[in-house]
């Protein structure tokens, strides 16, 4: 365990969305083995509860809390039931989102609106719940958003999902303008993990089937790549939360990995070329390629 994070996160409170599973649930079990209160906070009540309820029996603090990002409302009962409980939060992970297979075209409305609302509308509204907050509190904190390496590349069959996380990217950068104009002591981080064994793959297929066969056979090539190649939930917490603490503004879960992508979305910005071509990827992947497709 990093002795930055051992030092900067042994106390205070931490809010953690979507926190109930996969990479949320590492760094909020993560966070409340270093000493801090944890506020694990999920869509899904009872799965959050179980968890915070786990990280007690442990000898841990946490709290469980039912809440939807992608309504206002919610989000501002949850930061206000917070700073009521704990006075300060001084570290919040906007991490709760969902995947979406298919076409751009063949996304159906419904499924796009609802992705968008809590990928994109769910940082926005925590953000705005929890920053004048956080300024008022006054004390050194630190927000950090979930993008992901599909925020700094293109990636086909899953637009929605990586148009959110462009968004999420700009959004920190953003803030962390924002809060440097106004001189809050507040650091702001994104988060650009690579492959983080989780069920996102599994339930983007279950909530939002495709009848898209190439978009299926990519999901299912990235939930197998998931389970065999993907990093644990915690030692990916670790070595992100290290990070966090050290005051980084780019946290990657696998440096090698998220670094050489950053470095394929610069060299492409620099060179004005048009994004890579799908059929590489889909040929790595052993995903045979649509029929008449070279």
């Amino acid at each position: 365990m990093g002795a930055v994070a051992q030092e900067r996160f042994s106390t205070g409170t931490a809010v953690v969305t979507g926190a109930a599973a996969g990479i949320g649930e590492g760094l909020a079990r993560r966070l409340a083995s270093l000493g801090m209160t944890v506020v694990v906070a999920d869509i899904d009540a009872d799965r959050a509860a179980a968890v915070a309820a786990d990280i007690s029996a442990g000898g841990g603090r946490a709290d469980g809390q039912g809440v939807d990002v992608s309504r206002a409302d919610e989000v501002e009962a949850l930061a206000e039931a917070v700073f009521d409980r704990h006075g300060s939060v001084e570290l919040l992970i906007n991490n709760a989102g969902i995947e979406s297979a298919g076409l751009l075209w063949e996304i159906d409305e419904a499924r796009w609106r609802r992705l968008m609302q809590i990928n994109v509308d769910g940082v926005f509204y925590c953000l705005r719940s929890f920053v004048p907050r956080m300024i008022e509190a006054g004390s050194p904190a630190c927000i950090a958003n979930m993008s992901s390496v599909g925020g700094l590349n293109a990636v086909a069959v899953q637009g929605p999902y990586i148009v959110s996380k462009h968004a999420v990217l700009a959004m920190t950068e953003c803030l962390h303008q924002d809060l440097s104009i106004v001189g809050a002591p507040i650091q702001v981080s994104a988060i650009i993990p690579h492959s983080v064994r989780s069920q996102i793959f599994l339930a983007a297929q279950r909530e939002a089937p495709t009848d898209n066969p190439t978009a299926n056979a990519v999901f299912d090539a990235m939930q197998r790549d998931n389970v065999t190649k993907g990093l644990d939930p915690l030692d990916a917490a670790g070595h992100m939360i290290e990070q966090i603490a050290e005051g980084e503004f780019w946290i990657h879960s696998d440096d090698e990995m998220c670094t050489a992508a950053a470095h394929r979305r610069g060299r492409q910005l620099l060179d004005l070329r048009p994004p890579s071509d799908p059929r590489d990827m889909l040929t790595r992947m052993g995903v045979p390629l649509p029929e008449g497709k070279p």
